[in-house]
């Protein structure tokens, strides 16, 4: 990463570039090569980046103040000064970015904030890391911007012992990347085929057989989203920053024309660890009114919500479209995600996001449109086919897993209005606010990117999906001697109904589902 500054001059010296490739190029192919153009620039902004990293390793604050609020710690956010809290002290790791094991990108998204639980959770299987973070110790931290857990008990250790014996007693790799990288293959030629039948092919293919291959399309679309790519957001495929950086983007920003940066603001910092917390997690409403859904029993009750049932499964199917213009206008624009504040994005970023929206818009609409010449209102039908079918894939795989009749809710504020100590650990909460379904199902396992095991998921966000299956026994057996209730439904259409009936539950006036509020 370089120096978080202001992208705009950065982007106005590349105009002239731009103009050149506009003038030499036909014009359906504009788009293509200023995508690669951009690659290419932030490819040379990493180099230069990484050429000045060695004086940063040389370079850590002297710092006198011993008690820091959370505020502070917010000021340090980027690469040339680097905080984080862990377990209410505070470290200055500014010279250990760029060796960090696990990446840059990992421990650029913790800096500027309490990093407690993200730092338990991908760390299950040694103490090394502590060790290493002690001699970073700068002071202690007084005040929390979101709520707090308590502390671990000897459950959530009891698992990660558990689970890194499997892998002991197994020889298996946590991270390896080819059960991904099979299905991916296979994944992407069904995408090629189901894009050529839907638009390469013309007038000669029976309309009802473009729209099935719409549909196929939409669902390779979303797939690589629930596997490789959501295992590349947690680092569990693969052991380097590589192999996340070329699987997520890959499929990500390339393919399905989103951002890598946003989802791991909403997704890795904000809901894995504040998961159906009300007012942290980005995935529920950001406050108690306002909002369409009524999901969690805080929030005041309007007549709009009896019908909440019938009216917002149908809108789960513009999720994919919203989600290309919520990482323009809301975490790259105004740095925020929800309740989730987002660290400064570098130039090299920032350029890769317009390049990738440029690269989607060229295969996605100008290839169809300007070189097969497939008319515009058969185009038109032929992409939202698609779309709906993306965003209604993964919507009912992300909504069943957590918004349910099954689960706990809890809220960010206390009584006094500050951050809220939840009373309950951070590890069991992942368990009582998670939903499985279809246990030994290999049909609902592929086609959910294993989120049909999310209980296990969100206790290990670092190990492969694949993995999942042999390691969800283990994790129920604790969770049976610790007399904590494992939610695990028989079917997804089970796991759906529960889904359906808490919208209805929470459209009743008045009604708390006989769910538990903290």
């Amino acid at each position: 990463m370089g120096r978080s500054v202001s992208a705009v001059p950065h982007l106005l010296a590349c105009l002239p570039v731009a103009a050149c490739i506009a003038a030499f190029v036909p014009k359906y192919s504009v788009l293509f090569f200023w995508a690669l153009a951009a690659e290419l620039i932030s490819l040379v902004l990493d180099f230069l980046s990484w050429r000045s990293a060695g004086k940063r390793r040389q370079r850590q604050a002297v710092v006198d103040k011993k008690e820091f609020t959370w505020q502070e710690v917010s000021e340090h956010n980027t690469e040339e000064s680097a905080w984080l809290a862990v377990d209410g002290r505070v470290y200055d790791v500014t010279s250990f970015v760029s060796s960090h094991p696990g990446g840059k990108e990992f421990i650029l998204l913790a800096t500027g904030r309490d990093a407690t639980d993200a730092f338990e959770s991908y760390h299950p299987f040694t103490t090394k890391p502590r060790q290493v973070l002690a001699k970073y110790d700068i002071g202690k931290l007084v005040s929390f911007e979101h709520p707090r857990f308590k502390p671990d008990s000897g459950f959530y250790q009891e698992c990660r012992d558990a689970v890194y014996k499997y892998f002991q007693q197994t020889g298996q790799d946590d991270k390896a990347p080819f059960a991904g990288l099979w299905r991916a293959l296979m994944v992407y030629m069904a995408a090629s085929v189901a894009y050529t039948v839907s638009y390469a092919m013309g007038e000669d293919v029976p309309m009802l057989l473009r729209i099935a291959a719409a549909v196929v399309f939409g669902v390779c679309q979303g797939i690589p989203l629930t596997h490789w790519m959501h295992d590349a957001s947690h680092g569990a495929i693969g052991h380097s920053e590589w192999w996340w950086w070329s699987c997520g983007r890959l499929s990500l920003d390339w393919f399905s024309g989103s951002s890598m940066v946003a989802w791991r603001n909403q997704h890795v910092i904000g809901h894995h660890i504040y998961t159906n917390v009300l007012g942290a997690d980005p995935d529920l409403p950001v406050s108690i009114t306002g909002d369409p859904r009524r999901l969690v029993p805080a929030q005041i009750w309007k007549s709009l919500y009896k019908y909440q049932h019938i009216y917002l499964p149908p809108l789960y199917g513009i999720l994919a479209l919203k989600s290309r213009f919520q990482d323009v206008v809301e975490v790259f624009t105004k740095n925020w995600n929800g309740p989730i504040r987002v660290n400064p994005i570098v130039v090299q970023d920032v350029l890769r996001q317009l390049g990738t929206k440029m690269f989607w818009t060229f295969y996605r609409i100008a290839i169809p449109i300007a070189v097969l010449n497939v008319p515009i209102s058969v185009y038109i039908g032929l992409f939202f086919v698609t779309e709906f079918v993306t965003g209604y894939w993964l919507a009912f795989n992300f909504q069943v897993s957590h918004i349910s009749q099954d689960v706990d809710y809890f809220v960010k504020k206390s009584a006094d209005g500050k951050a809220s100590l939840i009373d309950e650990e951070w590890a069991k909460l992942q368990v009582k606010t998670s939903v499985d379904y279809s246990h030994g199902s290999v049909w609902n396992t592929f086609f959910s990117g294993a989120l049909n095991y999310q209980t296990v998921h969100h206790l290990f966000p670092s190990v492969s999906q694949y993995h999942y299956p042999s390691i969800a026994p283990i994790i129920m057996g604790i969770c049976k001697k610790h007399n904590i209730r494992y939610n695990c439904l028989p079917t997804f259409s089970a796991a759906l109904s529960a889904h359906i009936n808490h919208l209805r539950d929470m459209g009743v006036e008045g009604k708390s589902a006989g769910l538990k509020l903290e």
